[in-house]
């Protein structure tokens, strides 16, 4: 069967990539510089097309151009920009697959010019466009354009943003800046909060964004008016692709991917269902409709015709695990509508992938021996489906509007078989854990871009509603006690672990359905105005940020036991079949209900925000940007605790000013220095009181209202200092060098709860600190060629990024600490990321290598008995090959983890805050498996479109 699956495969790539080249047209690539005559200078914005075809382009920052997909051919080159006279370049050649340079010069046009108005969508992911963009912002800003992302094979956002200074990614979705925990980090999609499905940490899933519908990433660093209050390590601005006017394309990528130690090998799933295949599981996993609350209202043989409605879903099947298939296709187009042109990108995504994870897992006593020890077997399919339709229209007066929605749903079927063993190897437990887990997310925003006065007043807004649904139903979790036989050779004795008649634990032989849902409504709205002080232009920012969330969790927990009169025998029976309906009753199991209060919440957030700001231009060179901004917020939940109601609203208002200097030496070297306040306030799954089961850690987690009630968690705040030079040594190529400091006023940490079981909760420590280094540097290589007099380098480019940093926390009387000056939960003291980039001068081919590192970071804080759980560095490798077949057809190749280090979580008992392998016993390890990719892109234009250039 496999064997016939690969051969069909084969075929459809190689039948695929048939049609495909026949279908293709033999072109080639024009480009050159366009500079002014007198001075020798690039021109900026000028614009070069071929006469008498759609095809032309602007100049870039530095004069440069570059026409591509051109037909093999003789054509006149035309270059114009305002106040030059244009020039046309007769009898230019275009061979197939080759490229031809032309440079030119433009001389000084003295005529009165008259106005002239150009109305267009300006493009933003190219490489030059978002270093312009952050070398014109008023922050320390870094960022990536999808102009550089398609140069890797990262699939999803989460795997584009690491390559950002700073930034590091934890559990392959959350991301970290400066090496600060997600908590700390706050996103917004588009210039709106963006939703997020997560129960249990404040953060947003990147890896439901697939890498190919980004447009650019920008992380903002530090505080300003215009950005949201809450965030200490950076504010992420992720920004989709935007309808592009005056083109028409179709674009399709498909892959197929290997993983060592996965693909091709034996997989464990629970029973499949229908809307599996496209991450709509959950609906058929639910409780029965109209399934009652198995109370005390309700007799025993009540009870047990209800529990035998649940269909037995603890069987465990084996398949084998199948290549990972990825797919997106995206469709540019215009709609016409009387004298309105309207643009418009519709893309669809999908993604099904496979992973099979030995885990070995360890528990010590306080001295650092081990006392048992846990073989893990963990089976995961992920499953994604998503959509975006946009729409983009200009007016004729150059107002702008957009229509943006984004549509994710994902399924996830995991199971995992756990073996445990004493310290002398013996085999004590066989433990289970099977469940599904949906997520929908969909956010919509209707946005707008509008000046007045010349020009001299903008305003741009977005409104939006966001939703995102967490469904996990039916997590079941089946533990039995292993007796070695007497005899030897014989099958050990196996018997599951069931609680007295009528108790219930979840965690053993029990069954629990989660379920959360968000709704979220926000607007943006910015306007800013341009006065003249003192014969220099002012510019004065107004603004204003609306948002309510509403959220509403529900649990419910039962739990299997034996009855007084029930089989013994019954305790023995297979996972698959210990819980069949058929032996649910008097003589058998029997399902009660854990009736808990705190199983359910509903919260809601209300924050309104407002801010006054001033762009003043000190000198030409010397720029501050300085105001402040105000944020009221209303956070409350109800809930429940020992079946008592618990209410909490909490109030709070804040005035965060700011301050940012920019000092510009010249056009290319320009100093930053900046201050502002920040904050962080408790997401509601922090203080909610609902506690739940970690199969993983083998750990409890409490919301901070569960422990205390009467004593909310206070919102955190932080002061801000950022230092920064940037160079900028030509188009695309810059060269950044900072350092930063972070004062934290009751930062909320993730600390250990005193009870019997090991657990944890959250709290507000005293104070913190943070401060570090960071460089950022993107250079082409070609500058070795000029030193040493070779050609070998002038296609390769490089990027590096690297940050330092320290972080320590002041720990109160009330936290219990393995080391009472530990750095702050989740920072790493080190990040480094590094690549180089070949392209052949034709770009027919493209070769990548990526390498990334983090430092030691503190996953779990621990208590004095209890020393923190750090995760050790891992090296990654990953390269990447690309080859274009045709203008129309590319091939890519791509190894990831070339290295397959081990993941690896130690605990430091010898404190001697080393975090070594060989001297810190592991709690828990693993390797991912180094991962293969091949796919192929298809790009198709139907008809070609007159082109609108844009300054």
């Amino acid at each position: 069967m496999q064997n016939t699956i690969t051969r069909i495969t084969l075929v459809f790539l190689l039948c695929c990539g048939t049609l495909f080249t026949a279908l293709a047209q033999s072109t080639g690539t024009i480009q050159g510089v366009v500079k002014d005559a007198a001075t020798r200078e690039g021109i900026v914005g000028g614009t070069v097309h071929l006469d008498k075809t759609s095809i032309g382009g602007p100049t870039d920052v530095d004069g440069n151009f570059r026409l591509e997909k051109v037909p093999v051919g003789e054509y006149a080159l035309v270059v114009s920009s305002v106040s030059y006279k244009t020039t046309t370049i007769q009898k230019v050649t275009v061979t197939a697959g080759k490229t031809t340079v032309v440079n030119t010069q433009l001389e000084t046009d003295q005529q009165q010019l008259s106005e002239v108005v150009v109305t267009g969508v300006r493009r933003t992911n190219t490489e030059v466009s978002v270093i312009s963009e952050i070398k014109q912002a008023n922050v320390v800003v870094s960022g990536v354009s999808s102009e550089q992302i398609v140069k890797t094979q990262d699939r999803d956002a989460a795997e584009v943003v690491r390559r950002i200074p700073g930034v590091t990614i934890v559990d392959n979705r959350f991301i970290q800046v400066r090496g600060l925990s997600d908590r700390y980090n706050a996103v917004w999609l588009n210039d709106v909060t963006a939703p997020s499905s997560e129960t249990d940490r404040k953060s947003f899933s990147f890896d439901i964004v697939p890498s190919s519908l980004l447009d650019r990433v920008l992380v903002f660093k530090d505080p300003s008016p215009e950005l949201p209050g809450d965030f200490a390590g950076g504010l992420v601005k992720v920004y989709l692709r935007k309808p592009a006017q005056n083109e028409r394309l179709l674009t399709a990528n498909y892959s197929s991917g290997y993983r060592n130690g996965t693909t091709g090998k034996d997989f464990f799933t629970d029973k499949t269902q229908a809307g599996d295949a496209f991450g709509f599981g959950a609906v058929k996993r639910g409780l029965p409709g109209g399934f009652p609350t198995l109370g005390t209202a309700y007799q025993q043989y009540e009870r047990d015709f209800y529990a035998k409605q649940l269909e037995n879903t603890f069987p465990i099947y084996k398949m084998k695990a199948m290549p990972d298939v990825r797919f997106n296709a995206a469709y540019l187009d215009q709609i016409n509508l009387k004298n309105l042109t309207i643009g418009s990108i519709t893309s669809v995504n999908y993604t099904n992938t496979f992973t099979r994870f030995q885990i070995d897992r360890n528990q010590f006593d306080g001295a650092g021996q081990r006392t048992d020890q846990f073989k893990d077997d963990q089976s995961s399919n992920n499953v994604r489906l998503g959509a975006i339709q946009n729409f983009n229209v200009v007016l004729d007066n150059g107002d702008r509007l957009e229509l943006r929605n984004l549509f994710n749903q994902q399924g996830r079927n995991q199971v995992t078989t756990r073996q445990g063993y004493d310290n002398d190897g013996r085999l004590v437990r066989n433990s289970y854990q099977l469940g599904y887990q949906g997520r929908t997310t969909y956010t919509g925003q209707l946005a707008g871009q509008h000046t007045f006065n010349k020009e001299k007043t903008t305003l741009d807004w977005v409104g939006g509603y966001g939703y995102s649904n967490r469904n996990e139903p039916d997590l079941r979790r089946v533990s039995y006690q292993s007796i070695p036989s007497t005899t030897e050779g014989g099958a050990p004795t196996e018997t599951v672990l069931t609680p007295g008649a009528g108790q219930v634990d979840v965690n053993n032989a029990g069954r629990l359905y989660q379920k959360l849902s968000e709704h979220s409504y926000t607007l943006n709205a910015n306007l800013k105005h341009q006065v003249k002080v003192a014969e220099r232009t002012v510019e004065i920012g107004a603004g204003t940020y609306l948002e309510y969330r509403k959220r509403h969790f529900q649990a419910r927990a039962f739990g299997y036991s034996l009855n007084a009169a029930g089989l013994q025998g019954l305790r023995s029976e297979a996972v698959g079949n210990i819980f069949d309906p058929q032996n649910i009753g008097a003589d058998g199991f029997r399902l009660t209900e854990d009736l808990n209060s705190t199983y359910r919440y509903s919260a809601s957030n209300e924050l309104e925000a407002a801010y006054l700001s001033f762009n003043i231009p000190i000198t030409e060179k010397l720029k501050l940007v300085t105001g402040a901004r105000y944020e009221r917020n209303v956070q409350s939940i109800a809930t429940g605790i020992n079946g008592q109601p618990v209410e909490q609203e909490v109030t709070t208002n804040f005035v965060l000013p700011s301050a940012n200097f920019s000092y510009s030496i010249n056009e290319k070297n320009l100093v930053r220095a900046s201050y502002g306040r920040s904050l962080n306030r408790p997401e509601f799954r922090e203080a909610a009181p609902f506690f739940y089961y970690d199969f993983d850690f083998n750990v409890l987690n409490y919301g901070s209202l569960y422990l205390n009630p009467l004593t909310p968690l206070k919102v955190a705040t932080i002061d801000n200092l950022d230092f920064r030079y940037e160079f900028y040594p030509s188009s695309g190529e810059l060269i950044h060098v900072g350092a930063f400091y972070k004062k934290f006023h009751n930062p909320i940490e993730n600390t250990v709860v005193l009870t019997t079981n090991l657990a944890y909760t959250f709290a507000n420590a005293p104070s913190a600190y943070a401060y570090g280094l960071e460089l950022d540097l993107k250079k082409s290589l070609n500058f070795l060629d000029n030193a040493f007099g070779t050609t070998g380098l002038r296609n390769l480019s490089a990027v590096f990024n690297a940050s330092l940093i320290k972080s320590q926390v002041s720990l109160g009387e009330n936290f219990v600490a393995w080391d009472q000056k530990r750095a702050l939960q989740g920072q790493s003291p080190y990040v480094f990321n590094g690549g180089l980039y070949y392209q052949t001068p034709t770009n027919s081919w493209q070769v990548t290598a990526l390498y990334n590192v983090f430092g030691p970071r503190i996953l779990f804080a621990g208590s004095n008995d209890y020393p923190d759980v750090v995760e050790l560095p891992r090296h990654t490798v990953d390269l990447s090959l690309t080859k274009t077949v045709t203008s129309r057809l590319t091939l890519n190749a791509g190894v990831q983890d070339v290295l397959n280090q081990k993941v690896n979580l130690v605990q430091d008992f010898n404190r001697d805050k080393k975090y070594e392998a060989k001297n810190d016993p592991s709690l828990a390890g693993y390797r991912r498996g180094t991962y293969y990719t091949l796919g192929l892109r298809f790009n198709l234009e139907p008809r070609a479109r007159a082109l609108t250039p844009l300054p």
